[in-house]
């Protein structure tokens, strides 16, 4: 019983990580595509901890696809992103997402990153589109 809430309490975050009061839509695209990188460098990252036996194997073809898309990403922006800087918008969410892996508990990042995996993919669906993402 008391493991359980302590299982718990590790799990909850002081910071809303995935809620922001913009949609990505409203980004340009090469913000959108310096979200979506940050999004998935910490999603891989969670996914990648050391895990429950029975949820390592789950897990794996996730974490294989996420990581490809994100090594992808990284060699569409390489020659753009030594110049680039961010939207106001986008440079608040990056700063408030550095604090959060500095201050939350590693329980609450993997929540947050499993919780919103599916935001994740939308961002990740947004920035492929470019400027058709509706």
């Amino acid at each position: 019983q008391e493991e359980d809430i302590m299982l718990l309490s590790d799990r909850k975050c002081n910071t809303r990580l995935f809620h922001r009061k913009w949609n990505p839509v409203e980004l340009s695209v090469p913000d959108r595509v310096m979200l979506v990188e940050a999004e998935l460098d910490l999603v891989t990252a969670m996914l990648g901890l050391p895990a429950d036996p029975s949820f390592t194997e789950t897990r794996q073809r996730p974490l294989a696809f996420l990581s490809q898309a994100r090594e992808d990403l990284r060699g569409c922006m390489a020659t753009e992103a030594l110049s680039y800087q961010p939207s106001g918008k986008l440079r608040h969410w990056l700063q408030k997402l550095q604090t959060a892996k500095k201050t939350e508990t590693t329980g609450c990042l993997e929540a947050s990153a499993i919780i919103h995996i599916f935001q994740v993919l939308d961002d990740l669906r947004c920035a492929a589109f470019q400027e058709q993402c509706i």
